[in-house]
């Protein structure tokens, strides 16, 4: 199964944690995950990657390591190879949220997110973590 991760799910793999297990074994469960590069921008900004910190008790050196370890996990895409569908995706949903939209519509394949107003709009399938656990329950630790 494809599905786009928001940057919330990713922000959860820097702790130990359901999400984190989903996403490390995504390969054993066939999962393809993906995300555009802007998500990876947000999290290294010094702000967020500062929250993340924080959230997860990591030093910088083991945070750097850990985004290391997701990006080799999610495949990247570049934010001009979607730009097509972002007129598209304006429709659906507020215009920071646009290149997750744009990439799901894309691939057209489901978004992993938490965010509520996601599930607004009827065009694109969202997943939440609960959804995902659900799915992988007897796999998990």
């Amino acid at each position: 199964m494809k599905l786009v991760v928001d940057t919330n799910i990713l922000v959860s793999f820097f702790r130990p944690n359901p999400v984190n297990e989903i996403i490390s074994l995504s390969e054993s469960f066939n999962l393809c995950l993906f995300s555009p590069a802007y998500a990876i921008d947000e999290l290294k900004k010094p702000g967020i990657k500062q929250a993340v910190l924080k959230y997860s008790g990591l030093n910088s050196a083991q945070f750097n390591e850990k985004l290391s370890k997701l990006m080799s996990l999610i495949e990247i895409i570049p934010d001009e190879s979607f730009k097509e569908f972002e007129s598209k995706a304006k429709q659906l949903i507020h215009e920071k949220d646009v290149p997750i939209f744009a990439l799901a519509l894309k691939l057209n394949c489901p978004i992993w997110s938490n965010e509520p107003r996601f599930k607004q709009q009827s065009e694109v399938v969202i997943f939440s973590n609960r959804d995902m656990i659900e799915l992988f329950d007897s796999f998990l630790a």
